[in-house]
């Protein structure tokens, strides 16, 4: 129980910026009405325990699922073996991401003729295939930066073909699928792997969120290709008019059953775990069904709609207003992530220290604000996703090539870690709902593609750095080194010197 509150006091704390700029708006501009605030103050509320019984849950079952099918396939001979099931896991862990559930019901699907859960499901399968890739890299050390420039020339020579509205769903696709679910799912994986190669390096543990985010892009650009590039792309009518309660109960059934039975089937064949093994995942994985139940319930309770109409009621004002709050969203909503101060010390770890933690974490928050503030910027001025994903990561990449690999790698992997749960589940229907009252609602997406580029950016400008203050130290060092090399053979030749020097005294005092 102590742990359990430990948890909900870090989770009350990381949701306080988005309730006080509600209370803040609430009592400035008198723009929301009451009923909906309480709705919103509640759906918080329980957002915040199912969040805290999820988080909790997650340690015991996916966490530990992830480590066990690692470690298993990594001793298998064959390599099929091993991607397959990494594509099996990568599949059904993004369907049991909140976040992707949470974008999903904010995209007509049939704006590109497939249904909702059919669309998750394409998404997963992004993942997973790009799961395999990126398992397929650790057996097989592929350079990683060049996979990565590879994979984003495909992506964006297939992009040219879409629709601006459904590059910018994709892309946030993209950054919706590194989750709570799937990020530490996969890193267990990796991990596994990476212990038992031969020649494993501290690097190979990362890379693999990085390559599987691309996915789910790749799978909508196609999909869309498939589906004759049909644009129509909506926000899906609230659930509030039909069964919200057996509507989220079904979608937290259809994320977690699918994974606990694959993995159980797994277990059966391969892994063989005792049983109070297995009764502790089920229960833990009880916790996370639960929670997650809890954590969907409260966003389409009230967060979601409180985001829509404050974005609503932004359209009515002056768009200095809403650029004024898309800059305090923006810096603020960093601090509501977790995974941000995660990052930020691994950060600090691999540079033993030369980059603080509070130096990543304010690098990101500012990012951040500039990231919603562009995509406010976006749906004012109406100008092209392509300006910013394209200057984006060509920045990236040409940042690329004085950064470390294992910098990198980090770099891509935490282009998720700043799209969390309130990003998709109050930021993007805030944007949307300011998108469908100035113009049209469509323009509202692409802020999920902003937030996911943000850290990289970051982070490559920050290993550029660290690279080159150790070249710098490094000459520094080498310098020192010659001064005092030259001394100890200047002094280690002393007694030669001394006798050269007596010997030419004696031969001139004799002439």
């Amino acid at each position: 129980m102590k742990y359990f509150f430990q948890k909900f006091k870090e989770s009350s704390l990381s949701l306080l910026p988005i309730m006080l700029v509600v209370l803040i708006l609430y009592f400035s501009f008198a723009g929301i009405s009451v009923d909906l605030l309480w709705k919103f103050l509640l759906g918080i509320l329980i957002l915040d325990i199912g969040e805290t019984l999820f988080l909790i849950g997650i340690d015991g079952s996916v966490m530990k699922m992830g480590d066990h099918v690692g470690e298993t396939t990594s001793r298998f001979s064959k390599l099929f073996v091993t991607l397959f099931f990494g594509f099996l896991f990568g599949v059904f862990a993004t369907v049991a991401e909140p976040d992707v559930s949470v974008l999903a019901t904010q995209v007509n699907s049939n704006g590109i003729n497939v249904a909702r859960f059919l669309f998750i499901f394409i998404i997963g399968a992004g993942v997973g295939v790009f799961v395999a890739v990126a398992l397929l890299r650790i057996v097989k050390n592929f350079n990683y930066k060049l996979l990565m420039a590879i994979i984003f020339a495909v992506i964006f020579i297939t992009a040219i073909f879409v629709p601006n509205n459904l590059i910018a769903i994709a892309f946030d696709v993209g950054g919706a699928t590194t989750g709570i679910v799937t990020s530490p799912f996969l890193l267990a994986i990796s991990a596994g792997i990476a212990r038992n190669k031969p020649s494993q390096t501290g690097g190979d543990n990362f890379g693999v969120i990085g390559v599987a985010s691309t996915g789910p892009i790749l799978a909508v650009l196609f999909l869309t290709l498939l589906t004759a590039g049909n644009s129509n792309a909506e926000v899906i009518e609230s659930a509030a008019n039909t069964a919200i309660l057996l509507e989220v109960l079904f979608n937290a059934t259809i994320a977690i059953f699918p994974l606990l039975l694959i993995f159980t089937i797994f277990d059966v064949c391969l892994v063989k775990l005792p049983k109070s093994a297995k009764l502790s995942i089920l229960l833990a994985s009880i916790i996370t069904y639960i929670g997650l139940f809890m954590f969907l319930f409260g966003i389409n309770f009230g967060v979601m709609n409180m985001g829509t109409a404050i974005g609503n009621f932004l359209a009515t004002e002056s768009t200095w207003i809403a650029v004024v709050l898309s800059v305090i969203i923006g810096f603020l909503i960093t601090f509501s992530e977790p995974a941000v101060k995660v990052l930020g010390k691994q950060v600090e770890d691999v540079t033993m220290g030369n980059i603080k933690k509070s130096v990543v974490i304010i690098s990101i928050a500012l990012a951040m604000m500039f990231a919603v503030t562009l995509s406010t910027l976006k749906i004012i001025y109406g100008f092209s996703i392509w300006w910013i994903v394209g200057i984006g990561y060509g920045v990236a990449f040409l940042v690329i090539p004085f950064s470390s690999s294992t910098f990198t790698s980090i770099a891509f992997d935490s282009g998720g870690v700043a799209s969390g749960p309130m990003s998709a589940a109050f930021i993007l229907p805030l944007m949307i709902g300011y998108a469908s009252g100035i113009g049209n609602a469509s323009d509202g997406f692409g802020l999920i593609a902003c937030i996911a580029l943000m850290p990289i950016l970051v982070l490559e400008i920050l290993g550029a750095s660290y690279q080159f203050k150790l070249k710098m130290r490094d000459g520094l060092r080498y310098r020192k080194a010659l001064e005092l090399s030259f001394g100890i053979d200047v002094y280690s030749n002393i007694d030669a010197l001394e006798e050269s020097s007596s010997a030419s005294i004696f031969e001139y005092t004799s002439i």
